[in-house]
């Protein structure tokens, strides 16, 4: 089978019209919830916790519902600041956040695809925050 020349350049956007933008022009960056796990109470059936963890859609349990606290609504996306940094998943329920995650919502309609695409390309860039860095700074630009 052929391989394009795109892939060997790596030049894959050759002819196609695109710029590069901040993350703020596209999505409402907000900082999650802020929750401690070992507060909460775990519950099979209850809303899911989104952590710094890099696996399980970044959901590290499911816990109790919490009256005074509205969950974060489907189809936001998380992005991890620190610990896992910038695991950057799309999420299907409602859920809570630990510490330094950010919920990133679409300023317009996105599919979920468009969606799992601003994913890769956010979590392209986690070269960038080696050596103990975090993106609580920077992830906007």
């Amino acid at each position: 089978m052929p391989v394009s020349p795109e892939l060997i350049t790596g030049n894959i956007f050759n002819g196609l019209d695109y710029k590069l933008v901040e993350l703020s022009n596209v999505f409402n960056i907000g900082y999650g919830h802020s929750l401690e796990l070992n507060r909460l109470s775990n519950n099979a059936k209850g809303i899911n916790f989104v952590s710094r963890t890099a696996k399980n859609n970044g959901i590290s349990a499911r816990v109790e519902p919490l009256p005074e606290i509205k969950p974060a609504d489907t189809g936001q996306i998380t992005v991890a600041l620190g610990g896992s940094v910038l695991e950057t998943f799309v999420q299907t329920e409602p859920f809570y956040t630990g510490f330094h995650i950010s919920i990133l919502t679409p300023k317009v309609e996105m599919t979920y695809a468009q969606k799992l695409f601003y994913s890769v390309c956010i979590r392209a860039n986690q070269y960038r925050y080696s050596y103990g860095r975090q993106a609580n700074r920077t992830l906007k630009t």
